[in-house]
């Protein structure tokens, strides 16, 4: 039985939700951004007006202000974006209860045994575009094919209110002529390390020699030749992967420079939480722990460490966390920090280490956390991280 997989991106999600909340926003150059307040300056979604002046996601509201003077921009409303997001699953789980998200924004829908094949899959993403317009005022492009990958890359092949059919017949004459870095996780450093090597194309990538993918890329590079022959065995959004492209962290800009150790370490415990419950959540444990210290001169320095037993605790990561920091501080002020973890496992390994606690240890804990009750209150982490203290 053939796959059937549909890939649903939303058009120009984030701005296209507050243009239905004020239309006037759609005869206008406009991003939706990050809080400023909170240094978080960055553009996070634009309309197809502020794409024709070059403004691109990610970069300074300041840097996309010089390239259009006229430019709104709209502070980010998260709880928005989740509740379209929910109405827009639900509609899709009509067509199949196999429905992966992939962001707010994107899911995949697996018809697999509710359809005949591809030529059916379109017909039912014509229907859930023309629903999802209808019902909820979006867009969206829908990509159709035999696998998870090539499902992806037809969804962004025709923007925006679009669908677009990959069946299998068309990997040679169709999908082998694309760049390589349309292709899933072939990221910027990625696609320069293909073009050195003079790898341009997904055909490119499906011809060469997976010895030398392997050389050149790790195992991401035997991945990335599977994926390219049509072969998406090694990708499962629906369970966490065990690969190069798996990680799991957080990070956190405030809205001033901290300089005192319990300020930043208070905020390496909080991210150390968050990280801690999305490996919980996925039932996964680290055996590396990483850190990132951002200074107010934009100097930043990356460390880690690998621990001899993989962990998901989140006073193992903090711990972790803190010795790395402590050794490479500079003592200057601190504009952002991260916290990384990486070569993620099943949580097949017993904790052993959860009694041998020291008592001062616990004690620095509670320092903490009335820290964040405290003078750090009005950084409202938990705005951003869900956190309550305790």
């Amino acid at each position: 039985m053939q796959k059937v997989l549909l890939h649903v991106d939303m058009n120009n999600y984030y701005a296209s939700v507050e243009s239905l909340f004020n239309p006037s926003l759609r005869t206008v150059p406009m991003a939706v951004c990050g809080d400023p307040a909170m240094r978080h300056g960055i553009i996070l979604a634009k309309n197809e007006l502020a794409k024709k002046h070059g403004i691109i996601t990610a970069e300074s509201i300041y840097s996309a202000k010089q390239k259009c003077p006229r430019l709104t921009t709209i502070m980010a409303d998260y709880p928005k974006y989740i509740r379209f997001a929910k109405m827009s699953r639900e509609i899709y789980r009509q067509y199949s209860h196999e429905v992966i998200p992939f962001g707010l924004d994107e899911a995949w829908i697996d018809l697999t045994g509710r359809v005949n094949g591809v030529a059916t899959g379109e017909r039912m993403a014509e229907d859930i575009r023309t629903r999802i317009k209808a019902e909820l005022g979006l867009t969206v492009s829908i990509g159709v094919s035999y696998n998870y990958i090539f499902s992806k890359l037809a969804s962004d092949m025709k923007k925006p209110d679009a669908v677009t059919v990959l069946p299998q017949s068309d990997l040679k004459s169709v999908i082998w002529k694309l760049p390589a870095f349309e292709l899933l996780f072939v990221g910027k450093v990625t696609r320069q390390k293909l073009a050195a090597a003079g790898i341009l194309t997904i055909g490119d990538i499906a011809g060469a020699d997976v010895k030398f993918l392997r050389r050149l890329l790790g195992k991401q590079g035997e991945c990335l030749w599977l994926f390219a022959n049509g072969d998406d065995r090694g990708f499962d959004p629906k369970i966490p992967q065990d690969d190069p492209f798996k990680s799991i962290g957080n990070s956190i800009t405030m809205p001033y420079d901290l300089q005192s150790e319990l300020d930043i370490l208070t905020m390496f415990y909080v991210l150390s939480k968050t990280v801690s419950s999305r490996l919980e959540k996925h039932a996964l444990k680290a055996a590396c722990i990483s850190i990132l210290i951002k200074y107010s001169d934009f100097n930043v320095i990356n460390r880690q460490v690998t621990v001899n037993t993989p962990t998901n605790n989140k006073q193992d990561i903090y711990t972790n966390a803190k010795r790395l920091f402590m050794s490479n501080f500079a003592r200057k002020p601190v504009r952002s920090v991260g916290i990384h973890v990486s070569k993620l496992y099943n949580n097949k390994y017993e904790q052993l280490t959860l009694l041998e606690r020291e008592l001062g240890e616990l004690d620095e804990i509670k320092e903490i956390e009335r820290n964040l009750q405290g003078k750090l209150k009005n950084l409202k982490v938990e705005r951003y991280f869900g956190f309550n203290g305790g």
